[in-house]
């Protein structure tokens, strides 16, 4: 059975290469006589650890000054990037984000920060940029 595959063009070298495994899996799938899905989409650069980790410090800090938890935070800032959604847990409505900080982008995951400092500075509560953070003024 075919496994999911997903290719990444980067440069014209691995686009020959990519092209070339495309070609290839196409050709086994039509020999074999199955039917594939093939889905082309844009390349999401993913997040880096540095990004993910500078959030998870700011989620804390800004919780520690608002009497919240670390995850309380990070969903306050998740939903300002994908909104909110009602969900009923045992007949009571909770409002939850509408989404996963894992499915986001680089670009996105940018977008949540700059987010989470937004809601920090309109509560009054002024957040460390990264560069003051390491120059261990934070």
């Amino acid at each position: 059975m075919l496994k999911s595959i997903k290719f990444t063009l980067w440069n014209d070298d691995s686009r020959n290469r990519v092209m070339a495994n495309i070609l290839s899996t196409l050709d086994n799938a039509n020999a074999s006589g199955k039917e594939i899905d093939v889905t082309i989409s844009p390349h999401k650069r993913a997040k880096t650890s540095s990004q993910r980790n500078w959030f998870h410090k700011l989620c804390s800090i800004f919780g520690e000054e608002m009497g919240l938890t670390q995850g309380q935070v990070k969903d306050i800032a998740k939903a300002q990037i994908v909104g909110w959604r009602h969900v009923k847990v045992g007949g009571v409505d909770i409002i939850v984000p509408d989404g996963s900080s894992e499915d986001l982008s680089r670009l996105e995951y940018s977008e949540m920060i700059e987010a989470l400092y937004r809601v920090a500075a309109e509560s009054g509560v002024a957040l460390p940029s990264p560069d003051h953070y390491r120059s261990g003024d934070g």
